[in-house]
């Protein structure tokens, strides 16, 4: 039978082994808080997202059971549905919330993502309570993002509450 030697010797160690172990992860997690949120942690680069995206689902954070839900996206048949545009050459986004239009000035940060300046929203009444809080979560959700992801036509937008926004690429009617 072995047995360390130092628990024979030290019984500080016998004691205290374990903690002391763990005490450089504990140093990495407390540090992990000091350092800065960024706005964008990853986004495809903003030539690729040029064009319109339509807002097609919208999956909120998982419930205590791990279910993810859908949140209702309100349609408007005879109006604009719910969509954003890229102009990478003019480096603008701009679009349509539900009951308002908005834009905003785009940015690239030293990695190449995206950052959206201060959004721009016109001040029209929704005439349904759920749109204005849609359309409020939304632009929350547009001014506080973790970050884009595009495969193909999809895009999505990956909230820091965890909900995550699926866009489709707009294809201009022929």
């Amino acid at each position: 039978m072995t047995t360390n030697r130092y628990s024979k010797k030290h019984p500080f160690f016998r004691i205290f082994y374990p903690f002391i172990l763990l005490l450089p992860l504990l140093g990495l997690i407390s540090c992990s808080n000091l350092l800065p949120d960024c706005n964008v942690c990853s986004s495809p680069p903003l030539v690729d997202l040029n064009g319109k995206w339509e807002l097609v689902r919208w999956n909120l954070p998982p419930n205590q059971s791990g279910q993810i839900r859908l949140r209702n996206i309100p349609s408007n048949p005879e109006g604009p549905s719910i969509a954003m545009m890229f102009d990478p050459s003019q480096k603008i986004l701009s679009g349509f919330s539900g009951c308002n239009q908005f834009s905003s000035k785009l940015t690239e940060d030293s990695k190449g993502a995206i950052v959206i300046g201060h959004i721009a929203l016109t001040r029209k009444m929704c005439s349904e309570s759920q749109r204005m809080e849609f359309e409020r979560d939304l632009m929350n959700i547009l001014t506080d993002y973790r970050s884009w992801k595009q495969q193909h036509h999809q895009l999505l937008l990956i909230a820091r509450t965890g909900d995550v926004l699926l866009f489709e690429r707009h294809s201009p009617a022929k």
